[in-house]
């Protein structure tokens, strides 16, 4: 646009140019009038000039088209109208956004100039027949044009800065929404290979101590235990891979719930911890978002005891009250729970963001009357 501007006033510049000398030479001079010269030919071309510098100065190009007409006028060259010399520089002034100012003065210059001609002698009744009519219709037309375009360009920046505020906001929403799926991503994965992690690297241990020990018996059960939580962990896996893949709930292995709950325990006691389980609830009266909520709560928590508690003894209790799914997970270990999952707390703050998603709450701490970490849900169902 900057570049085709320039090329646009130059080509407009010389039409006026032409267009004036044109008149000039159009009609028979009057005996009165002075035959162009270098001083006329000055005027000509300076009226050209300014157009070209339209843009930049719009009021001060008026005023100067404005001087040199009349100028030219009172030097005695032949007559070229005031259209020519002052329509374009008008046009101007109203596509600025000055189109009062330009109103005023093309009538105050219309007034000026024909008023002068009757002083002079001119009969007026061709003048209002004629040039008057003609005259305020070209000035009035300049300014409805000149508005009329700084409108169209304003509606169509207001446009494009509507269009870029919305792929703004689009871009925004887009990365808050690749954020919110890849944090979930991360909570889904932490959750299922988390805690079998723990629990296959404990077997694994227990397993190595077996074979040192030449007690094939203890290994045997220990890899058995290694197989089962790996196949629970597949199973966790596809239920998490299906549902990024946005398959049908038709399709999708259940993942987790209050009745899986014991499973969970089974594991940790497998892995040499010792787990009383407390399940007060009908599992199957319990919704399925609470219900996988509070699986994944107590898969948390128990990985936690595993991996950093040291403890010899946990507890896991799921209650209700009414319209609320209660869940507590303590253990007797040295209370470095809130370390749980790595990483600066990555596991119990994932548990945490999931139980908000359905509504619930999460207090983790030090156990209350006593050593050891305590984990409470209050879930929504």
């Amino acid at each position: 646009m900057d570049r085709v501007r320039p090329l646009t006033d130059g080509v407009l510049a010389a039409v006026v140019l032409a267009v004036l000398l044109l008149a000039t030479f159009a009609r028979e001079p009057a005996a009165e009038d002075r035959p162009l010269d270098a001083l006329g030919y000055a005027f000509l071309v300076a009226f050209a000039v300014a157009t070209y510098f339209r843009r930049q100065w719009p009021i001060p190009v008026l005023l100067i088209c404005t001087a040199g007409i009349f100028g030219y006028y009172a030097t005695g060259y032949p007559p070229v109208g005031l259209e020519i010399p002052l329509a374009v520089p008008i046009y101007t002034v109203a596509w600025a956004g000055r189109w009062r100012f330009a109103s005023v003065w093309a009538l105050a210059v219309a007034v000026c100039a024909y008023t002068s001609r009757v002083v002079l002698g001119q009969e007026l009744l061709p003048l209002l027949g004629l040039q008057v009519p003609t005259t305020l219709a070209v000035f009035c037309g300049a300014i409805a044009l000149g508005d009329a375009v700084r409108s169209r360009h304003e509606l169509r920046a207001e446009q494009e800065r509507t269009l870029a505020a919305v792929r703004r906001e689009a871009e925004q929403s887009t990365a808050q929404r690749l954020a919110a799926e890849r944090v979930l991503l991360a909570r889904d994965l932490h959750d299922v290979l988390g805690h079998t992690v723990s629990v296959v690297s404990l077997h694994a241990a227990v397993a190595e101590e077996a074979l040192i020990a030449d007690d094939p018996d203890a290994a045997l059960e220990a890899t058995r235990a290694i197989q089962q939580a790996s196949g629970t962990a597949m199973r966790d896996l596809r239920g998490t891979v299906q549902v990024l893949r946005g398959d049908g709930p038709d399709s999708l292995d259940p993942v987790g719930g209050v009745a899986a709950i014991g499973g969970l325990v089974d594991g940790a006691r497998s892995a040499g911890l010792d787990v009383s389980l407390s399940i007060e609830v009908e599992p199957a009266a319990v919704p399925a978002t609470a219900g996988m909520t509070a699986y994944r709560v107590v898969q948390e928590a128990l990985t936690n005891v595993l991996r950093h508690a040291e403890a010899d003894h946990a507890t896991v209790v799921v209650t209700s009250e009414p319209g609320v799914l209660l869940v507590r997970v303590e253990d007797d270990g040295h209370g470095r729970g809130t370390r749980g999952g790595g990483g600066g707390g990555t596991g119990l703050r994932g548990m945490a963001e999931r139980v908000q998603l359905v509504g619930g709450s999460v207090r983790t701490g030090p156990r209350e009357g006593g050593t050891g970490f305590s984990v409470s849900a209050r879930i929504p169902t």
